[in-house]
């Protein structure tokens, strides 16, 4: 069985700080945002909506040219289902967040370093790793891939 999430790597940047958000899920590891489609939903509706749900922010430029995924497996109900997650580079424009306390135990703005010592899973830290390098070698942009704000 396979299945596909779609998620955001939200990065703030003020001044020369960048910070990464981190999401503590209520399984209690901590990673990005993500989630799986809706009927009818591209992968960067997706993103954006998880994003939104699970953190309260809307004022974000998605970069949908800047991406990374990992798949892993893992066994539900006795069947392995190999689960594939795309996650797009989001720069956040504003750092207040609400948590969705349904699927989220707590968040941190976190430095690169905190960040890579925060996060459970080694993959995880690997994107993380990906998406600052696909950042700085990225070109400015001259309009937004995506945009969506309050």
């Amino acid at each position: 069985m396979k299945h596909r999430s779609f998620g955001v790597i939200p990065i703030y940047q003020q001044d020369s700080q960048t910070r990464y958000l981190l999401i503590q899920h209520r399984a209690g590891h901590w990673a990005f945002p993500k989630g799986h489609p809706e009927p009818g939903e591209s992968e960067t509706q997706t993103a954006l909506r998880e994003l939104r749900e699970e953190t309260g922010i809307r004022d974000v430029t998605l970069r949908a040219d800047l991406h990374v995924s990992e798949t892993y497996r893992f066994l539900r109900d006795g069947q392995v289902v190999e689960k594939t997650v795309r996650y797009f580079v989001g720069l956040v424009h504003h750092d207040a967040v609400r948590i969705q306390i349904e699927e989220v135990l707590s968040y941190l703005w976190a430095t690169f370093e905190e960040a890579q010592a925060l996060i459970t899973y080694e993959e995880t830290r690997h994107l993380l790793s990906e998406a600052r390098r696909l950042l700085d070698g990225a070109q400015p942009a001259h309009k937004p891939a995506q945009t969506q704000t309050k």
